[in-house]
């Protein structure tokens, strides 16, 4: 996998070789099957991927690891084993890295259970090693992407259309309910603050033939609640998933292509 250009990363600006964009986009292909089916995180280093499902498509974390450049550094499989309450097993959704560290959203979704029953947590890694280092309870729902803003966390789920906000030690603060509807493919996947702008992205299919994820939707946060401004069109037609800001450059994970789509705008 290459990624082509130049940007300004959060450690200095980053040198991409190859060439150019193409009409300000570039397809990142993963090389196994469902590595691409969860979330995408940068620090502008690294690329760094989480998928629930192994190459069989039966469930199990992974993280796989990409230099900007597209060569494969490291994955973990088996990165969380740990249940629910009752023995049911926990899904990564996205990530989200911060000071040195990688964050995952997991919850025991797709494991079936009933609505009163979902639950999420948070898992915390260290880099580069990806060694687990802590764990947080967030309670009920289905965690599907997190961010920091404002020095506190926040969260968004696929079966619950709010953002909620957390404390460091991912203490719940507050809930701001989000206006838009979700569709059929189901609510937020992925998020990033770019200052007082939320952008989150739904839910797309899970193969071709169905319809083009549903959209990016932009709010801005006015220190009280969240406004809706626009829903913007993804770059491909899977890009629903896991969606990053990193330098000036956007990341997307795109489930049917398994591959991250990289733009150098965040609508066409």
């Amino acid at each position: 996998m290459i990624i082509l250009g130049l940007y300004d990363s959060p450690t200095g600006t980053i040198s991409l070789t190859g060439g150019d964009f193409h009409q300000g986009m570039r397809v990142l292909k993963i090389e196994k099957n469902f590595r691409a089916w969860q979330g995408v995180a940068s620090d502008g280093t690294h690329i760094y991927l989480t998928s629930d499902r192994d190459e069989n498509f039966k469930l199990s974390n992974t993280i796989s690891v990409y230099t900007m450049n597209g060569v494969f550094v490291t994955e973990k499989t088996k990165a969380y084993t740990e249940t629910d309450q009752r023995g049911l097993f926990m899904s990564f959704g996205d990530c989200y890295i911060i000071d040195g560290y990688l964050y995952a959203t997991v919850y025991n979704f797709n494991s079936g259970p009933s609505t009163e029953e979902r639950i999420s947590r948070i898992v915390k890694y260290s880099l580069p090693n990806l060694k687990q280092v802590d764990e947080f309870n967030i309670g009920y729902g289905t965690a599907e992407s997190l961010a920091k803003f404002n020095n506190t966390y926040w969260i968004v789920y696929h079966d619950l259309n709010e953002i909620r906000q957390f404390n460091k030690d991912f203490n719940l603060i507050r809930s701001y309910p989000l206006s838009e509807n979700f569709g059929n493919d189901g609510g937020y996947q992925g998020i990033f603050f770019d200052g007082d702008q939320l952008y989150a992205n739904l839910h797309g299919s899970n193969k071709y033939g169905e319809n083009y994820a549903q959209g990016l939707d932009h709010y801005h946060f006015n220190g009280k609640e969240f406004r809706f401004i626009e829903r913007i069109k993804p770059p491909t037609y899977g890009a629903g998933q896991g969606v990053e800001k990193v330098g000036k450059l956007y990341l997307w994970a795109d489930r049917p292509e398994n591959s991250i789509i990289v733009t150098e705008k965040i609508k066409n």
